[in-house]
């Protein structure tokens, strides 16, 4: 107070935190997440961590994308490559879920009903981009609901190794995608 007159916020004070709270979520929708996407998912239930590739790819305001998971039991590798739906939330999460199983060579028949639903949140610290969150599955016949962790960063498809896009190359599904062109 100065005198008997108290002091009057600035009202820059007063703007400046209203705009940072209703631009933020705009930012999320700005930041790209098409690309090439390595790191690992890992099974509550199994203990275990298993290599997990996500591209993704925008045409026309819609995402397109696929999923690589592999994993390996006495020195064979198995994998399974699904399609996948994928959208931003309003509060910012990317949200990615099963649309179908493309291909795959599981030991066991892949449960036809089982459906994967990630959600995960964008972050970017030492030039580096990465996707981290929580994956549910639902329960199919036979099989329970499965939690687990995802963990994945943007890396450059042209100059990392990626099973994922050799295969997307080899069964010319990449035409589909155009972040690998």
């Amino acid at each position: 107070m100065i005198g008997d007159y108290p002091l009057k916020p600035k009202p820059m004070k007063r703007i400046l935190p209203l705009m940072v709270v209703l631009c933020c979520p705009l930012f999320v929708f700005c930041q790209d997440i098409s690309g090439l996407w390595k790191g690992t998912m890992y099974n509550d239930d199994t203990k275990q961590s298993y290599q997990y590739e996500v591209i993704i790819s925008k045409e026309k305001g819609k995402y397109i994308a696929f999923s690589h998971t592999w994993y390996t039991i006495d020195n064979q590798k198995y994998f399974g490559v699904k399609k996948l739906n994928v959208r931003i939330a309003k509060d910012g999460k990317i949200v990615m879920q099963d649309a179908s199983l493309v291909d795959n060579n599981y030991p066991i028949p892949a449960q036809k009903d089982a459906i994967q639903l990630n959600v995960l949140d964008m972050s970017s610290q030492n030039n580096e981009t990465n996707l981290d969150g929580l994956f549910v599955t639902n329960a199919t016949k036979g099989h329970q609901a499965l939690t687990g962790k995802i963990n994945i960063k943007k890396v450059n498809p042209l100059i990392t190794q990626s099973d994922l896009v050799d295969y997307l190359h080899k069964t010319n599904k990449d035409s589909e995608l155009t972040v690998l062109k």
